[in-house]
């Protein structure tokens, strides 16, 4: 009698934890279908990438999501935009969507080979790189490596050369969280909510259960990898402060004001070391995602900074 009384009280939060899911994914996939934008899978080296791509006949740029969701649910705001004059290739990193290495691979170094080992296979020999936060530490490294590849690069809210562990407490303590893997890999739908609050800078009035299908597509299956990755990637750190990058193509650094992760102080660290050829622009009220929640002053600079040299 119980527990057929649990079941009474949990099947309608679990059918709108499902319906609100459900409603994502529909919207998001007809942004994608929009940008023709399709899904692919393939085998290089070994490891099962996923990826989408529009296959359009146009300049190539790749948009490397950082973490948090799957790459569409981190750029589906400007694939519309950015179709119109690009071939627009989004991987999923390893251990995000079903991209999946074939042996343990959780460097940064990992994520740049598989970035650059796809676009190999796919022939695409020249192109723009955009990364969002962590991402953006794989387009950076990308682009220090493969220097004669890449046309422009652009960066937002990105952790590379100037974060510091002091940074990384300063997150725990102000989203109340015994360690970063905790907050970016939550373990629940409650932990998802403060991600994501994280991400937008703005609390929601949705209760954690609705996220709960969001946490078990997202993170459900593979928690533990992605765990790994942050605890590798921060055990990196003093490898990236000592990089010497030499970034010789046009850059954007794009920075929201009110980002919690990486303060906007790294943002302008960062454009002072590239130097000239790099333009900074802070986003009034962005989060750690100015991309989603200020997207429509992110997407005008963007667009801006594409046609620069264009004749």
């Amino acid at each position: 009698m119980i527990f057929r009384c649990l079941l009474i009280c949990i099947s309608p939060i679990m059918t709108i934890s499902c319906s609100v899911y459900k409603m994502a994914e529909k919207h998001i996939d007809k942004k994608m279908t929009t940008a023709s934008m399709k899904l692919y899978t393939k085998d290089v080296n070994s490891d099962t990438i996923e990826y989408w791509d529009n296959n359009l006949n146009k300049p190539a740029i790749v948009l490397i999501h950082g973490f948090g969701a799957s790459t569409k649910y981190q750029w589906f705001k400007q694939v519309e935009l950015l179709s119109e004059n690009y071939r627009v290739i989004m991987p999923n990193l390893f251990h995000f969507g079903n991209s999946k290495p074939g042996t343990e691979k959780y460097e940064i170094e990992d994520q740049v080979e598989l970035v650059h080992d796809l676009l190999k296979t796919l022939e695409v020999r020249k192109y723009i790189v955009c990364g969002v936060s962590y991402g953006g530490l794989v387009g950076i490294e990308l682009t220090n490596k493969y220097p004669k590849e890449v046309d422009k690069m652009i960066v937002f809210d990105t952790p590379a050369k100037f974060m510091t562990t002091s940074d990384i407490k300063a997150v725990c303590e102000k989203f109340k969280v015994k360690t970063i893997e905790e907050l970016f890999a939550p373990e629940n739908a409650k932990g998802l909510k403060k991600l994501m609050h994280l991400a937008s800078g703005k609390r929601t009035i949705l209760p954690a259960f609705v996220f709960k299908e969001f946490h078990k597509e997202m993170y459900g299956y593979n928690l533990e990898n992605k765990r790994k990755l942050i605890t590798t990637s921060i055990h990196q750190m003093d490898e990236f402060i000592a990089r010497e990058y030499v970034i010789d193509v046009p850059t954007l650094l794009i920075w929201g004001s009110n980002d919690a992760v990486v303060p906007v102080a790294r943002g302008k660290q960062l454009k002072n070391y590239i130097g000239d050829n790099s333009e900074l622009h802070i986003l009034k009220n962005g989060a750690h995602m100015p991309n989603l929640n200020k997207t429509k002053q992110f997407n005008k600079i963007l667009k801006e900074f594409l046609l620069q040299g264009i004749k």
